[in-house]
């Protein structure tokens, strides 16, 4: 696979948060009834989150990062915004700076990023043109604790499903890497 300008330098806008220290973690999730409690990011599986919008960090000097599902390179890719406003709004929104997921990277350094670059074939209907499309379909964040963070452009189509499916407008998130291949989000 080879990365043009501009996915190269996606790359280098992404490697912006190395150095930025996590002190809150939020998830924003779509209201699926008015008033609406329930948490609905809990999977079947303890260490895995499904988010319906977005992950956002708050940082130790104030910045704030934007994990979502993103149409820049393709329709269900990863995006990532440093301190830029969210597309979204209306949402609810949880602090899960204390759920067990998330508690270990309170107050941890971001040691590196590293984006996994997909390629999809996509055909034009009228023309019959087939054309290949790379685009960032997950995310591994290292930490200064050395664990990481992976978090894919995937969801579960039925809440018992025990395999993801790509390419939806969803998010799913572990630090269990063994499970994220089980699951095949990575």
């Amino acid at each position: 696979m080879t990365l043009n300008t501009e996915h190269i330098e996606y790359e280098k806008y992404c490697r912006q948060l190395i150095g930025l220290t996590i002190i809150s973690v939020e998830y924003s999730e779509v209201i699926y009834s008015e008033p609406d409690a329930k948490r609905w990011y809990k999977t079947q599986f303890k260490d895995l989150d499904t988010v319906d919008i977005s992950i956002t960090f708050k940082t130790s000097d104030n910045q704030t990062i934007e994990i979502y599902w993103d149409g820049r390179f393709y329709q269900f890719g990863i995006g990532i915004k440093l301190n830029e406003k969210s597309d979204f709004s209306g949402f609810q929104r949880w602090d899960v700076s204390k759920d067990d997921l998330w508690k270990k990277y309170i107050g941890k350094k971001i040691d590196d990023i590293q984006l996994k670059w997909e390629t999809i074939r996509v055909t034009e209907q009228k023309s019959s043109k087939t054309e290949s499309i790379i685009y960032p379909q997950g995310i591994k964040i290292s930490f200064s604790n050395n664990k990481n963070i992976f978090v894919s452009a995937a969801g579960f189509l039925n809440e018992d499903d025990t395999e993801v499916c790509m390419q939806l407008d969803n998010l799913t998130v572990t630090d269990n890497e063994e499970l994220a291949r089980q699951v095949k989000m990575m």
